[in-house]
């Protein structure tokens, strides 16, 4: 068996009867007749999605009588046995294939793609292309984007929640449990999560569409990103029994082809985060359920995320509907800006490192406006006594210390008014 028959991808194909009937019995029972090492992830109302293992060489890799692995059956007989059965599989494209979708799309298009090319050509002349004319209604419902509510699992602590507010428009409800926190919202906006450096990651930013799979951004603390949609292969199953299979090899062939076609763990592995994640728990998360996978859609979702360590309490607030948590709302720049500013050391710092000294002995001193206000009262009198020296290296230096001083008490005055 050489090395470039046994190098195969996985092809997600599909496959119609032509006349709107599930396929997928009669899929079935030829992948079957031909042993191939194929699966089936189920009927959408149009067609069926298999997925079918491929060589390079256009080889469908199948099992023999003896169970071992064989690469007789071309791409070209297989389709041929579905066109017999009155079945259109769709393997990819071969040259052919893309010289016929040319001659197709240049036969139907080809003098709007002339008018294109034409610089001279009046817009109005493409109306009978698809372009609507002047008098035509656009629907505006119709390409708006839906809402998506979010969830973020992060490090960070409240100060990116504000921005989030801000930047999307949006309330972001901010809960923090342990050294992990959460922000929540919703937005039909395009997004992206904010970070303050690598100690603020790793981030879990899950997005629940009203409709559709949930899919799951991930971004390392060095920045690499990946993302997986835990429940694509949730009722993908064998067309082949994988326990009848007298090979060992073969079997475990063709398991781990299930197991890993949707690159779940490539993708992870990629992300280069050592034991912060737990691959194999991440992977079992996505398998499909019929080869060990997790149960139950809400259930892979869940368990996808705590492979990476998020507390499962902070889970379920993030993956529920009801609010939870601190609430920030957008308030303007000028005001977001303030209250990060009044905010201060003790937001900004990532919930990892506030046991240190510096984070400890800011948050004794937030307790204590009065005493941070008195430090700050002594910098302002040092600084001013450093502003009548003769060196002007020294005077500036007063002069900066002043400076701070003054935002400080500006700041801890605002922060005892916001304690009464």
């Amino acid at each position: 068996m050489s090395a470039e028959q046994i190098a195969f991808q996985v092809t997600y194909a599909s496959v119609d009867s032509g006349d709107g009937a599930d396929p997928t019995a009669a899929a079935e029972h030829i992948l079957r007749d031909e042993r191939v090492l194929a699966a089936v992830r189920g009927f959408d109302g149009d067609e069926t999605v298999l997925l079918i293992p491929v060589t390079d060489g256009g080889e469908i890799v199948a099992l023999d009588a003896d169970d071992r692995l064989r690469f007789d059956l071309t791409a070209h007989r297989l389709q041929e046995l579905f066109d017999d059965a009155g079945l259109s599989l769709h393997l990819g494209f071969d040259d052919d294939a893309f010289e016929t979708v040319d001659a197709e799309l240049d036969e139907q298009f080809g003098d709007a793609f002339e008018q294109l090319d034409d610089s001279a050509a009046s817009p109005d002349d493409m109306t009978g292309f698809g372009v609507l004319d002047d008098d035509a209604e656009f629907d505006d419902e119709l390409f708006a984007p839906e809402p998506v509510r979010v969830a973020e699992f992060s490090r960070r602590g409240p100060w990116g929640a504000r921005l989030t507010a801000q930047i999307l428009s949006t309330p972001v409800d901010h809960l923090e449990v342990g050294t992990w926190s959460l922000y929540r919202y919703s937005t039909d906006q395009p997004h992206m999560a904010v970070s303050g450096g690598t100690a603020d990651g790793p981030i879990i930013e899950v997005n629940l569409p009203a409709e559709g799979d949930a899919w799951v951004e991930i971004t390392s603390p060095r920045g690499r990103t990946a993302m997986v949609w835990p429940n694509a292969e949730q009722h993908t199953r064998p067309v082949l029994e994988i326990d009848a299979i007298a090979v060992a090899e073969s079997a475990e062939v063709y398991r781990r082809m299930l197991a890993e076609a949707d690159g779940t763990r490539d993708e992870l592995e990629a992300l280069r985060m050592g034991d912060a994640i737990d691959v194999d728990a991440a992977q079992r998360a996505c398998m499909p359920e019929a080869l060990g996978g997790t149960v139950g859609e809400g259930e892979r979702l869940r368990a996808f995320i705590a492979a990476f360590g998020v507390p499962q309490t902070l889970i379920g607030a993030g993956l529920d509907d009801a609010s939870t948590g601190r609430r920030f709302a957008p308030r303007g720049w000028w005001r977001t800006v303030g209250d990060l500013l009044v905010g201060g050391f003790v937001e900004t710092t990532p919930l990892t490192r506030r046991d240190r000294p510096l984070p400890r002995f800011a948050r004794f001193l937030r307790k204590r406006p009065l005493l941070g206000a008195s430090i700050s009262t002594a910098e302002l009198a040092a600084g001013v006594a450093l502003g009548r020296s003769r060196s002007r290296l020294v005077r500036g230096l007063g002069v900066l210390i002043v400076i701070d001083a003054v935002a400080d008490l500006v700041i801890w005055t605002v922060r005892m008014l916001h304690r009464r």
